[in-house]
């Protein structure tokens, strides 16, 4: 029998009209690490980036040894009931949040149906949203996240730094943040969505929010 290899998605639905914005990343765990290289790759929208990653997992392994863990989405996955998100206009994140409402149509749309899409497919896949320029802004800064920042700069060595353009690497980040959603180390990682005191979640999917910023306690109901 084949030892386990844990797989990690990443994905970053693009909204540009050139029909290749929408990166995806695949990373894979050694030791409790995600370890280079990244297989990575473009598609058009949710469901062409789904079928690319599901033909791409198998140069990992033999199937019977491949294990799809989680799922890292640079998008919204869930809403307030009432108003803004309660850290969509804090900078506490390590970057200028930019409010939901703004966002571009493919953002807001392409990244639930892609968290439908790879529910359907693996429906006991941990989801979790990812904001990838902060992610990585925080995990730069020194001490606890040494080893995260390590694990970052080797995983995307080579790629394109400018995470405005690289959709490739903004999903290769979003891959870490789903290997943080598995790992759970709520000393220096935390799930966002615990602080929204009502989400709502498109297609009632169970997703998060993991990210390396300090826990804070839910927000209040500001409707009542």
């Amino acid at each position: 029998m084949p030892a386990t290899i844990d797989i990690y998605l990443g994905f970053d639905p693009g909204g540009a009209s050139d029909g290749g914005s929408f990166g995806w990343s695949i990373c894979r765990e050694v030791d409790g690490r995600l370890e280079p290289p990244a297989k990575i790759g473009l598609a058009t929208d949710a469901w062409d980036a789904l079928n690319k990653v599901k033909k791409a997992i198998p140069s990992f392994g033999h199937p019977n040894s491949l294990r799809v863990l989680a799922a890292g989405i640079d998008a919204p996955l869930f809403w307030s009931r009432v108003g803004k998100r309660v850290f969509d206009d804090k900078e506490h994140l390590g970057a200028k949040p930019i409010p939901i409402n703004s966002l571009r149509g493919a953002d807001v749309v392409q990244g639930p149906l892609l968290a439908k899409h790879l529910n359907d497919t693996w429906p006991r896949l941990t989801i979790t949203e990812c904001f990838p320029k902060a992610l990585e802004k925080v995990l730069a800064r020194t001490g606890e996240y040494q080893e995260d920042h390590q694990m970052l700069k080797c995983l995307t060595d080579g790629m394109n730094a400018d995470t405005g353009k690289n959709h490739e690497r903004d999903a290769t980040l979003a891959a870490i943040s789903a290997w943080a959603a598995i790992h759970q180390d709520t000393t220096r990682w935390r799930d966002l969505y615990l602080l929204q005191w009502d989400p709502i979640t498109p297609f009632d999917l169970p997703v998060s929010y993991w990210m390396p910023i300090p826990c804070k306690p839910r927000a209040n109901n500001p409707a009542g």
